[in-house]
């Protein structure tokens, strides 16, 4: 029978971010916060292809659609305490949105979808929208459990108004 090495001995769930000489790094979601990423990620490729949109996909667009706030929230959820660290630090918005940006990418499509956001430099625009492959590969291979063992609830969500939702 297989023997297996502790996971921890060669697995390294975190992202490091270079930013401005200091590197950032991003502790794994939890598991709330992974599926969320994972179903913006599936909405966002389906409005951009122009997928038709049944009933269950509208009510999976209308979980996952945020509004200012929300996606504040969202990039903090994602970030955890590197947030607060980029706010000490001062690091212009355009920066934090592009690490937040490139998180939500890693969680949803692994690192090599992040790292090609990294490399755009696309800050201030909207997230370059990954391919259904990568999607896809999100979907059916990637799993992550929580570390820090973190939840938290979203306020409210707003309903789907056929728009497919913020990335910015």
């Amino acid at each position: 029978m297989a023997s297996f090495k502790d996971l921890d001995e060669f697995f390294d769930p975190t992202l490091p971010l270079p930013v401005g000489g200091k590197t950032y790094v991003i502790p794994p979601p939890s598991a709330e916060v992974g599926l969320l990423c994972q179903r913006l990620m599936q909405a966002g490729v389906a409005a951009h292809s122009g997928q038709a949109v049944d009933a269950e996909g509208l009510n999976q667009l209308a979980e996952v659609v945020l509004d200012d706030d929300q996606e504040k929230d969202l990039y903090q959820r994602i970030l955890g305490p590197v947030w607060d660290q980029l706010i000490a630090d001062k690091v212009a918005w355009p920066k934090i949105l592009h690490v937040g940006q490139t998180a939500l990418i890693w969680i949803a499509a692994g690192m090599e979808p992040a790292a090609k956001h990294w490399e755009s430099g696309s800050a201030m625009g909207e997230a370059e929208a990954p391919t259904r492959t990568a999607a896809s590969a999100a979907t059916s291979t990637r799993t992550r459990g929580s570390a820090t063992g973190t939840t938290r609830k979203t306020a409210s969500r707003q309903k789907a108004t056929g728009s497919p939702g913020k990335s910015s």
